[in-house]
């Protein structure tokens, strides 16, 4: 199901340089077309949020009283993402070197 990121704030941090825990503020349509939100809390090295106000996927228990995202989303993903980046980072180069016009 994807929900819509609301808020999202830093919520602890272990020490530099390791991941951090962000508390964020999601919201969704229920069931019975309703608007929920709720409280996610999800370490930064697990997905990549997007910006406030964006659409993210979630996975809601069957009583909507608790959510967390759907890490295997390959929109938020850092893996997936980070693959993405990188293929269509070889693509742009691959198009530099054949020439624009080829």
């Amino acid at each position: 199901m994807d929900g819509r990121l609301v808020d999202t704030r830093i919520f602890r941090v272990s020490q530099p340089g390791a991941p951090h825990l962000h508390e964020c503020v999601v919201e969704f349509k229920n069931a019975a077309g309703e608007a929920v939100r709720l409280k996610v809390k999800q370490t930064s090295n697990a997905v990549i949020l997007p910006a406030i106000g964006a659409k993210v996927p979630l996975l809601v228990s069957g009583d909507d009283t608790k959510a967390v995202f759907d890490k295997h989303d390959p929109r938020i993903n850092t893996s997936a993402l980070a693959r993405a980046r990188k293929q269509a980072e070889q693509e742009r180069f691959d198009a530099e070197l054949r020439g624009k016009d080829s």
